[in-house]
């Protein structure tokens, strides 16, 4: 606090909101909003009267908020990092979350939170279970709002540390959005950002409720194989996965044009793709 505690309790945020004091041997209590989470906070009270005349400080009461996610059960051993590498983006309406994959052998699953607007309480979103999935279309956003989203690595033991905040607004619903496979009732594929410089992400999306086994490829003009983008039973909803832009001998796709065609099920899927300098 510094040698001049008046002066720095003077410059101390003031809470907002307080009641009217009651009576002289009534107690009073109020609820402080809008902290942050997992962080120490220092009060004391003044009191005023009518002409503005203030008292001296109360004692100081100290209190720590709860973090946003749960910690792990003591004395068990959880992840030890927090996922890197996580992003989210509006895209046609939804959020694409994506993450990088992990060798931490405690990383069971994955789990993604999220809040409504920027101060809301964290829920859990999804739990990510497939060892090879680095993505997540969030569809249950709604126009004109704002979302916070934040992941973990978990076992059985909990959560491991939980990365930075990653915040989106969602476009007003009078605003121009591009088409979506978002709540397609068949199998379909969705790349973006296309055109691309650089990494694609592919949203591939599972209608049946068990699964399904997909397998999709990246051809030129010619008809020739370029990579293999996924192969694999992937679980029902959207699942974003991320193609590098590298061939199946590890080089670096050159630009042009190419179609991603493939099947999910017995469904044939196909979109087109143009890569950038």
């Amino acid at each position: 606090m510094g040698a001049d505690t008046l002066q720095w309790w003077s410059s101390a945020n003031g809470a907002t909101n307080l009641p009217r004091p009651s009576y002289a041997g009534q107690e009073d209590s109020t609820v402080v909003q809008g902290l942050d989470p997992a962080t120490t906070y220092y009060y004391v009270i003044r009191t005023f009267d009518e002409a503005g005349n203030g008292s001296g400080f109360s004692n100081v009461c100290v209190a720590t908020t709860d973090p946003e996610v749960p910690p792990p059960t003591q004395n068990c051993a959880a992840p030890a990092s927090a996922p890197s590498q996580f992003t989210a983006a509006v895209d046609s309406g939804t959020v694409a979350l994506s993450w990088a994959s992990t060798s931490d052998p405690l990383a069971r699953a994955l789990h993604l939170w999220r809040a409504t607007g920027s101060s809301g309480p964290l829920t859990l979103l999804r739990t990510v279970t497939v060892p090879t999935q680095t993505g997540y279309r969030d569809t249950g956003v709604q126009p004109g709002r704002a979302y916070r989203y934040r992941a973990t690595w978990s076992d059985s033991c909990g959560d491991g540390p939980v990365t930075a905040s990653v915040s989106v607004s969602i476009p007003d619903a009078g605003s121009p959005v591009s088409a979506s496979i978002a709540g397609a009732k068949a199998p379909a594929i969705h790349a973006y950002p296309n055109p691309s410089t650089d990494a694609v992400h592919f949203v591939i999306h599972v209608v049946d409720p068990s699964g399904e086994r997909v397998q999709l490829r990246l051809f030129d003009p010619s008809g020739r194989v370029v990579a293999d983008i996924a192969d694999g039973s992937f679980p029902s909803g959207d699942t974003v996965i991320s193609w590098p832009r590298m061939t199946r001998n590890g080089d670096r796709v050159a630009p042009g044009y190419y179609e991603s065609i493939g099947t999910i099920g017995g469904s044939s899927v196909r979109e087109r793709l143009i890569l950038l300098p």
